[in-house]
């Protein structure tokens, strides 16, 4: 696992008791990815009735409730590489809690006919975790995730950048992008597109303080170390300022990514992983 992936994990292990009570995005993110999944179910000539369902960076088992609710005798395979936010899942008959990681999941080749994943994605090397959610799948198995676009915290971007040329905020993978490759990987019938969402905030504290609670900490290798100080945080409040809206409210806006692909009919599974 690289540094900057450790740092990661770490970062979400600490915010694990009270992420659910911030992640407002997270939740809002959930309930537009199930709309695409049901859509899906919908569109389905045969029926999309799923025997094993892995629900990706599940972080404290969020989706599993309304997955169950759709596809009441599926098994769910919740999945997540911080230790902490899997503890905060309840047992479940139909649900086992596994800690590991997507850039090399404990799944066996081609016993997944849904991969979901939300927001976990941005976290990661996308090019390694596609590769592997293609491993999982079974021949026709289907993939929907989301994750964070390029757009995502420009405000904040924009206001660091009136101070330094450090990256302060995360660079996240445009959809077409991922579109692509996915492509270049043989997923068939992809769909990529994304939307805005933007949340309000007292101030710039309240946005930074917001990101912390919920693991989402800048984790370029060239950041800025240590904390903000005073003077900085000051200077940083100045320059958001021509973004406050005239409720008086600071603005945070997300890109949200949505990625649909399917897994060839006629594409077998790769040899099941061996661990080290």
């Amino acid at each position: 696992m690289s540094l900057e992936h450790q740092q990661i994990k770490i970062a979400f292990n600490r915010a694990a008791k009270q992420y659910e009570q911030h992640a407002v995005l997270q939740k809002e993110a959930l309930e537009r990815l199930l709309e695409r999944v049901d859509f899906d179910a919908f569109e389905s000539e045969q029926g999309f009735q799923p025997d094993t369902i892995l629900d990706l960076g599940c972080g404290t088992g969020w989706s599993i409730e309304p997955l169950l609710k759709r596809f009441p005798d599926s098994r769910i395979i919740a999945a997540d590489f911080s230790e902490n936010m899997l503890q905060q899942i309840s047992a479940h008959k139909q649900v086992d809690i596994r800690h590991t990681d997507a850039h090399a999941i404990d799944v066996h080749a081609g016993s997944i006919d849904l991969l979901f994943s939300n927001l976990m994605l941005q976290w990661c090397d996308e090019k390694t975790v596609l590769q592997e959610i293609k491993r999982a799948l079974k021949p026709g198995g289907l993939m929907h995730l989301t994750s964070m676009g390029e757009h995502t915290l420009h405000e904040l971007r924009h206001a660091w950048a009136q101070i330094d040329d450090k990256p302060h905020v995360n660079h996240f993978v445009p959809a077409n992008e991922l579109a692509d490759q996915a492509l270049r990987q043989g997923y068939e019938e992809v769909i990529a597109d994304s939307e805005l969402i933007t949340l309000t905030y007292g101030s710039v504290v309240d946005v930074m303080r917001d990101l912390k609670n919920i693991g989402a900490h800048n984790t370029d290798d060239k950041r800025a170390k240590g904390l903000t100080s005073p003077r900085v945080l000051k200077e940083l409040t100045n320059h958001y300022e021509q973004f406050r809206t005239e409720a008086g409210l600071i603005p945070a806006t997300f890109e949200l990514v949505y990625l649909r692909a399917k897994k060839s009919d006629r594409e077998q599974g790769l040899p099941l992983r061996i661990k080290d």
